[in-house]
């Protein structure tokens, strides 16, 4: 049991007592084109945070399913908090996990624009606490270690010739993890893209603009001709493991002392 709202506070006490470990999965909650469900980033996060908990010995905090979903806002349904606002909420969780006694910290992403409103919090929260935040993002070409690298480079073409492949197979990957129904993801919505984003939002990225809105739900995540739970799998390990390294290498700064052996 590692999840702290499923956990009760004698056993809370007792890790505590002896280790000092937490993972905040993070994530929006937001459309997903036609076959994923709105909490396909989190949900990701989660299983990445599931992976990583047992070998670190860290315990995994409610996921925060409320992140700045970015260009989804206008997209039906998504729910929109302003990004400084959720800087501010994901800042005062952060503090309060280490009044309680928690002090090696870890955020796990799987959403585009929490890449950068993830890392803004881990360093304001190093600013004022002194203590470092591990970042890490289960999105391919993110991630930082050589297990990452290796595996995007051994999928060079990816979503380029399947979009939405990739996103796919890391949210079956994660409802695998989680032991969550399959049938979160509607594969039959078939491979429809929708009409392309007005040139007027999508042409000024490629030249360095910073922002855009999808205008309707296939543009975000098209489903996909295939994808591949295994790939996914992969990809979450790999993301997983380099929480793990993290959370160690914070040992020393935090003065916590290795496990027993």
């Amino acid at each position: 049991m590692r999840r702290l709202e499923h956990m009760r506070g004698p056993v809370v006490a007792e890790y505590l007592s002896r280790n000092d470990a937490a993972i905040l999965p993070l994530g929006p909650t937001e459309a997903h084109g036609l076959h994923l469900p709105y909490g396909c980033d989190h949900i990701i996060a989660l299983a990445t945070a599931t992976l990583a908990a047992e070998p670190a010995d860290a315990l995994i905090l409610p996921p925060f399913a409320y992140s700045w979903p970015g260009a989804t806002a206008k997209l039906p349904g998504t729910i929109r908090l302003a990004p400084d606002l959720v800087q501010h909420v994901l800042l005062a969780i952060l503090e309060s996990a280490v009044e309680r006694g928690f002090r090696r910290l870890a955020l796990i992403a799987a959403h585009g624009p929490d890449e950068h409103l993830a890392t803004i919090v881990g360093r304001h929260f190093f600013e004022r606490s002194g203590l470092p935040v591990a970042v890490h993002h289960a999105v391919p070409g993110r991630g930082r270690t050589d297990r990452e690298r290796e595996l995007v480079a051994a999928d060079q073409t990816g979503d380029r010739e399947d979009p939405g492949r990739g996103e796919t197979s890391r949210l079956v990957a994660a409802l695998e993890v989680l032991g969550l129904p399959a049938d979160l993801v509607d594969l039959s919505a078939g491979p429809a893209r929708g009409t392309p984003q007005p040139a007027a939002l999508h042409d000024p990225m490629r030249i360095g603009g910073a922002g855009f809105w999808y205008t309707e739900l296939p543009q975000h995540v098209p489903t996909p001709r295939q994808h591949s739970a295994a790939i996914g799998r992969a990809y979450l390990e790999a993301a997983a493991a380099a929480v793990v390294d993290s959370l160690a290498a914070m040992r020393e700064l935090t003065g916590t002392p290795a496990p027993a052996r």
